[in-house]
Formats: structure tokens, sequence, C-alpha cells
């Protein structure tokens, strides 16, 4: 047994991918019981050769990590089919042959899930490497990318914490928010209390401008964390809209020619008898009391003025 261990580190030719299946010792001995060389034999040497040349293919291979013992039972399936052929047919054909039918099975076993960017774990899609014997995970951050949200104070906002690869059911989520920053740095952030533990749908009203950041998945194994800065900016114009339209109804507003007049102390804008005159407190700088100019408030301060 002393010489296979020798051997192993001096292998010239065993490909990862036969390694992780019985390892580089176990494929060695397939060519001493086909040869019935000894390992320093030119006939031994000609074997591993041979082994090596037809299987490469198998490094290339990857399936998905659930798949990992049904590739085992190929690879050992194989195997097993090379030590029962070495005495009925030349060892280059009974390997060509085990080799073609690996990649027949290979090509029957179930896909699994693409890793989907650009950010998250997602351990549906975590594969299995033959050329380094690892399993591996998608390559992308917890944290996805900062997604700009615009908004206005008077508005109600849908926030979701939804991403497009497939999750654990029933993952806990985790709602927060950093005030006045465009940030993704977690030691800024306060939670927000009185969500739901597994609520995806965030609703708030008359928000103010901050990074809401939620996480899925537990604060320990969190799946991954998305974050949304809002940018809020006045009322909407659906607001500005229905003021406008308060301050017409009221004032009657365009009416052809219909002059203020001051009477010293206040703006006062004359209208048919059967309505109230509109008194609006006199804010001019400059200019004439006369005419038709309008006066220099806004519609905000005009709203004050109707509903006190």
């Amino acid at each position: 047994m002393w010489q296979w261990v020798v051997l192993a580190s001096c292998l010239p030719g065993v490909h990862p991918c036969l390694a992780c299946f019985g390892g580089p010792i176990s494929w060695a001995q397939v060519c001493h019981a086909i040869t019935g060389a000894p390992a320093d034999d030119d006939r031994f040497h000609l074997c591993l050769e041979e082994l090596t040349l037809i299987t490469e293919p198998l490094n290339a291979v990857t399936v998905a990590s659930g798949q990992y013992k049904a590739l085992r039972k190929i690879i050992m399936d194989a195997r097993y089919f090379l030590d029962t052929q070495h005495h009925l047919r030349p060892f280059k054909m009974s390997l060509q042959e085990a080799t073609d039918v690996i990649f027949v099975k290979l090509r029957q076993l179930e896909e699994g899930p693409a890793c989907v960017p650009p950010c998250g774990y997602q351990p549906a899609a975590r594969v299995f490497q033959c050329a380094t014997c690892r399993h591996v995970d998608c390559q992308f951050p917890l944290d996805c990318p900062v997604q700009d949200m615009l908004a206005r104070v008077d508005e109600t906002i849908t926030v979701l914490c939804n991403v497009s690869f497939a999750t654990p059911q029933e993952l806990p989520v985790t709602w927060m928010f950093a005030n006045d920053l465009r940030t993704q740095d977690l030691m800024l952030f306060e939670e927000l209390q009185g969500r739901a533990e597994r609520a995806l749908v965030l609703k708030l009203r008359d928000p103010t401008s901050g990074t809401i950041a939620c996480q899925l998945g537990n604060l320990s194994e969190p799946v991954a964390r998305k974050y949304f800065y809002l940018n809020v900016s006045g009322k909407s114009l659906e607001a500005e809209r229905g003021l406008q339209a308060q301050f017409r109804a009221v004032l009657r507003w365009p009416i052809v020619r219909t002059p203020w007049y001051y009477n010293g102390h206040l703006a006062v804008l004359e209208i048919p008898k059967y309505q109230q005159p509109v008194v609006v407190p006199h804010i001019w700088t400059t200019g004439s009391f006369r005419g038709f100019q309008m006066p220099g408030f806004t519609l905000e301060e005009l709203d004050m003025w109707i509903h006190p």
C-alpha cells in the first residue's frame, strides 16, 4: 500500500473531477488492475494518460448542489463498469464508453435555478463544480443597490421587500429607516417598530426624505437587504391643482378685467353683489394699487386665508 501513497503525490493526470469521487489512488488502482503492471511500468503510465485524456471534459461539469449525490453515483457506476470490463476488451474502448454513458446520464439530471443578479444569498442556485470539488454559491453581495424613489409630502407610498429569486417560506422581514440620509450603513438605521414580522409590503403616509431598508431573513442569517432612498418634495401636482380649483371657485378667477381697489389697509376684489367681497391682506410692496394687477401671494398662503 505504501507505493500507492507515494504515487498519489505525483500522479500525472487524474483530473480533479475523478479525484472528487474515490481519490487519485483509487483511480490509479484501476489502471493497475487493468494492466497488471506496477506503478513504475510504462503500461501503467499509458493507462493513466488515456484515463486523463478521455475524462478531461468532466472538469467542465457543474451540477446543482442538490444533484451532488446523483453525480457521485454516475461516476462510481462508471468506475465499476471499468472494473468489470478490463478482461473483455481494450481499456481505451471501455473508458470511452464509460465516459459517454456519464454524459448521457448528466444530461438527464434536473437543472437548478440560475443565479439572479445583482444581489442576495441564493441557496437554491448553489452548484457543485467538478473541477474544484466544491459547492459554490452565487458571487453576489447581500446588499442590493439603492433604489431612488420620488415622492411628495402628501402622498402614500408603497415599498416592496421582494426579490427575483426563490426564497424559503415564511422568512422574517425587518424594516429600518435612516432619516434624511442616502446610505447603506446599517449603523445609521433605526428599526421601524409595530410592523408585522413577515410583512413584505410597507405603506407610508406623508413620507420624509431618507433611506428605507428591509432585510429578508434572520438577523444572523440574512438572505438579502434592499434599500430605497426617498427624495421627498412639496405637495403633489394633484394637490396643487385642487388648491388652485379652490382659488378659482372662491374668487371666480379669471374674471374679465375685474378691478382690485385699495382701501388703505386691505386689497379688496370687487365681485358680484350676491357674493361677499374677498379681502386679502395687503402684501404689495411697490407699484399702484389700482388697475388689474394680481397680488403677490402663494397658493399656500391663499389656502391659509381661505381656511383659517
